[in-house]
């Protein structure tokens, strides 16, 4: 197994952290070509992701029995997602694209000249105006410019990807010429000097 590999420690995550980064995880590997046998599987991933938002939600008000219970749950996901990104390691051998299309964040021997991160929490939302859409991001870091892309449906329902535009904002950027009432996808990777990230999971939007 090559030293580029994804990394497997969660416990000391934040809880609000580990709940996006868990669940983007899931999401990704669920729409993998790739990672098609994951070990542990998935249903028990997501079992004990949905104990522990639960779980999360329930300590909000600061009871310690509570707070323990997370604590436990807490460690039953970290310890399934440890397994997983070993999984991962073994079936991506180093391919940066699949271990960052896997969803977990990538560890590489040299922090200098490497690949961005995959931008997270993508939206879609209305514009300012009808055919206009709203976008935005997480940002994955300084002196990062964004491309990104948006699909409309063929006839027969196949996504058809427009041309690919530049952005450096990763907040509230926006998208007009779109018809109203037309179904689109968007999709958006970070670039720096040394390359790009994986494309984000495309997501889909009703234009107004």
């Amino acid at each position: 197994m090559k030293y580029i590999r994804v990394k497997a420690n969660f416990f000391r995550y934040p809880d609000d952290k580990l709940v996006v980064r868990a669940a983007h995880i899931i999401t990704c590997l669920k729409e993998s070509d790739f990672f098609k046998s994951p070990d542990p599987p998935l249903e028990q991933l997501e079992e004990a992701y949905n104990d522990y938002y639960q779980k999360v939600i329930d300590a909000q008000d600061k009871d310690r029995e509570k707070a323990a219970t997370k604590r436990e749950s807490k460690r039953r996901l970290t310890d399934l997602l440890q397994k997983l990104a070993f999984y991962v390691n073994m079936v991506a051998d180093g391919q940066l694209s699949l271990l960052y299309s896997s969803g977990f964040p990538v560890l590489a021997k040299k922090q200098t000249g490497k690949l961005p991160d995959c931008p997270m929490a993508t939206y879609v939302k209305d514009g300012r105006k009808s055919g206009e859409v709203a976008f935005g991001f997480t940002p994955v870091g300084r002196d990062m410019y964004y491309e990104y892309r948006f699909a409309t449906l063929s006839p027969r329902g196949r996504a058809i990807w427009g041309e690919v535009a530049v952005t450096t904002r990763s907040f509230k950027n926006y998208h007009d010429g779109l018809q109203p009432g037309q179904w689109v996808y968007f999709k958006v990777r970070a670039r720096n000097k040394n390359g790009c990230s994986a494309w984000t999971t495309p997501i889909k939007w009703l234009v107004h």
